[in-house]
């Protein structure tokens, strides 16, 4: 999710994206470009400005999710918003999106994929005993969404 305040560009920093190479690349160089996917548009939103992180509560209280406030935020000033078509999505036919096979189970996917690991040291030997727990990658992965998605 977004915010437009005042011809500015604002979103949350969310756990999972934090990422100290993007905060550092801001910091050195804050003139900033993206091409944004729309969901359900074949258009892409070209975004140029002036980046900055900010801790501003006032700002990341507009971003609280199940009472969770991020810690950061990321503000574009100076903002040139351009949509142009693309060809690409168009020919991608990406919406509406299907539905997710029923047999996809990411949990089993992870466990084969521990298992399917050559690498017998002690980290996969770890992981391997843990994944034969039944049911224990589903809960943590459940355990995780709900925790840390936010």
């Amino acid at each position: 999710m977004a915010l437009m305040i005042d011809e500015q560009l604002c979103f949350a920093d969310r756990p999972g994206n934090r990422r100290a190479d993007s905060f550092r690349n801001i910091i050195a160089q804050s003139r900033v470009s993206a091409a944004l996917l729309i969901p359900g548009s074949t258009k892409v939103a070209h975004v140029e400005g002036q980046a900055q992180l900010t801790t501003d509560g006032a700002l990341r209280s507009a971003f609280a999710v199940r009472d969770k406030i991020p810690l950061l935020a990321n503000r574009i000033d100076g903002l040139s918003l351009v949509l142009r078509s693309s060809g690409a999505l168009e020919r991608a036919q990406l919406w509406p999106a299907p539905t997710a096979p029923a047999d996809i189970r990411p949990a089993k996917i992870f466990v084969e994929h521990v298992r399917l690991n050559k690498d017998k040291g002690i980290g996969a030997r770890i992981a391997g005993a843990f994944v034969l727990v039944p049911g224990l990658m589903q809960r943590g992965l459940d355990k995780d969404y709900r925790d840390n998605l936010y």
